[in-house]
């Protein structure tokens, strides 16, 4: 029996508003597959959770920046297609590739992918000649005008929305956390893969990505969180090899397992996991674009109906007053 037939004077039920949530959206490092991390930044700006920080690795440090530039996902997947249609990126992709006679029947994965592909790069005494004689397989010039095509040349303090980004610092072998200075700067050396493109001089230290062994930056992420923390995985899973020819094809195939077992411990600490599935995805391969952000869409829309916090027609689930939010140390990292 509904009382307010009987009674007048009770005024309706109202449902109360449901509360809104913040997060620190840690976004992995994986090349092309990154795209995907505009379908998930899509799914997430129709819930009530509001990204109070981003951190990246990589290509997640791009896709960051210019999130924490834009705070409109659409212009910003505008943007980056855009890009990926220019005349200038298919000469990147040209001088990258073009003279490699890159195959597509590859089951690596993780940096085997990338590995496999630096291997046709050149002819074996060119590529032998240049590996041995200089820095990197490739010049900076074709990572560098791409970040500057995409992003502005801004100061981390010009961010309207804070962001974090992780690289390595060969020199001291710590993590390094960029808060400060060139945001290009930053992304250059998050994205820095290394033996491909040349290191960052950067302070006293020499930068490269991080993400070839820790592609997720969970634990930095985490640290920031007042709220929930978002980690966006971008990697492939870990196929199976069977052929090792070489001593350097073994010595890269258990990097390759490392970064796999830690990326997997690392996502214990995140409060929501969103893996696309992207194992057929290629670090280099930015043939499907669209594909893959639709694929970010889908892993981010089927993980995030799973919690009750993202229902619009449900209240958020808080936690009690007197309970501070976990926190997991961060070690051997330096914050610059």
């Amino acid at each position: 029996m509904d009382l307010r037939n009987f009674i007048p004077f009770i005024p309706p039920f109202e449902r109360p508003p449901a509360a809104k949530r913040s997060a620190v959206v840690a976004l992995g490092g994986g090349g092309a597959r990154g795209l995907a991390h505009l379908g998930v930044m899509e799914v997430l700006a129709q819930t009530r959770v509001r990204p109070e920080r981003f951190v990246g690795v990589s290509i997640g440090a791009l896709v960051g920046a210019l999130c924490a530039l834009d705070s409109n996902v659409h212009h910003v997947r505008d943007k980056v297609l855009g890009f990926l249609s220019s005349p200038s990126f298919q000469h990147h992709q040209q001088h990258l590739f073009g003279s490699a006679g890159v195959t597509e029947d590859t089951a690596t994965s993780g940096i085997m992918a990338w590995y496999d592909r630096a291997k046709n790069l050149y002819s074996a005494h060119r590529r032998l000649t240049r590996a041995v004689t200089q820095i990197s397989l490739m010049p900076e010039a074709i990572l560098t005008a791409s970040i500057d095509e995409l992003v502005p040349d801004v100061e981390f303090s010009d961010l309207p929305m804070p962001l974090s980004i992780v690289a390595a610092d060969l020199r001291s072998g710590h993590r390094v956390v960029l808060e400060t200075g060139s945001v290009r700067s930053a992304i250059h050396a998050s994205m820095a893969l290394p033996g491909i493109f040349p290191p960052v001089e950067h302070d006293g230290m020499l930068l490269c990505d991080i993400g070839v062994v820790d592609s997720i930056p969970t634990c930095v992420a985490s640290s920031y969180a007042t709220d929930l923390t978002i980690v966006v995985d971008i990697g492939q899973h870990n196929a199976r090899m069977e052929k090792f020819e070489t001593a350097l094809d073994i010595m890269m195939r258990m990097q390759d397992i490392g970064e796999q077992i830690l990326r997997r411990e690392k996502t214990e600490l995140a409060d929501i996991h969103i893996r696309p599935e992207l194992a057929d995805v290629s670090w280099f391969d930015f043939q499907n674009p669209e594909e893959i952000i639709e694929r970010g869409r889908s892993a981010a829309w089927e993980e995030l109906s799973r919690h009750s916090i993202f229902r619009v027609d449900s209240p958020a689930e808080k936690a009690p007053a007197d309970e501070e939010p976990e926190t997991s140390p961060i070690e051997n990292v330096r914050f610059r």
